[in-house]
């Protein structure tokens, strides 16, 4: 985040606003797991100082940053694959830019399985993901990392399976509205109520 905040601020800022969002949206969840914390920048909108929070993600330097800038009592993050795991049940349940670096099929399937199995009867899920339709705009980089795009239907239709209620909202910029979903840079899906 330090080669973002040096290189592409603007990046950090889109960033922190889709963080922004999400800790709104889960601001009365008791307790919160992040599925992709990278260096755990996001932490402490989502934990807001109080409640118990675990991050997991694969990479080990980030998530060894992470430890030296955000753990505490209640912060905690773990070098781990997080398909196919189950940590217990966390009444919020947020992932920021990941999904579309899970490729399509058991993959896909088992990350959702994954937010499905550690989350509260009760719990709020949010989701966030590049929109499908900002790929003409994407960088050669984020295209070679971008392996499995959604849009806002199939974002929906997804979470559907998992979740009685699901919202979407879009994003362009630090703006998140409800606006024409395919001129969003960015979706979110919040999803409520988990299909039992």
């Amino acid at each position: 985040m330090a080669y973002n905040l040096k290189k592409d601020p603007k990046r950090l800022a889109f960033v922190l606003a889709r963080y922004s969002f999400a800790a709104q949206m889960t601001a009365n969840c008791a307790s919160v797991l992040e599925l992709g914390c990278s260096e755990g920048i996001g932490a402490s909108m989502l934990h807001g100082g109080i409640k118990p929070y675990l991050g997991l993600d694969l990479d080990t330097p980030a998530i060894e940053a992470a430890r030296r800038n955000f753990a505490s009592e209640t912060v905690r993050f773990k070098n781990a694959n997080f398909l196919h795991m189950d940590e217990g049940r966390f009444e919020a349940v947020v992932s920021l830019d990941v999904v579309e670096h899970i490729s399509k099929g058991a993959d896909e399937a088992a990350f959702f399985q994954a937010v499905s199995d550690n989350i509260t009867d009760n719990g709020v899920c949010v989701i966030g993901t590049p929109n499908e339709t900002s790929t003409p705009y994407a960088s050669p980089e984020s295209m070679r990392g971008h392996v499995n795009m959604f849009d806002a239907v199939r974002l929906k239709s997804t979470m559907e399976d998992h979740f009685k209620n699901v919202f979407i909202f879009s994003m362009n910029d630090e703006m998140v509205h409800t606006g024409y979903a395919p001129m969003a840079h960015y979706l979110f899906a919040v999803g409520c109520n988990k299909i039992i």
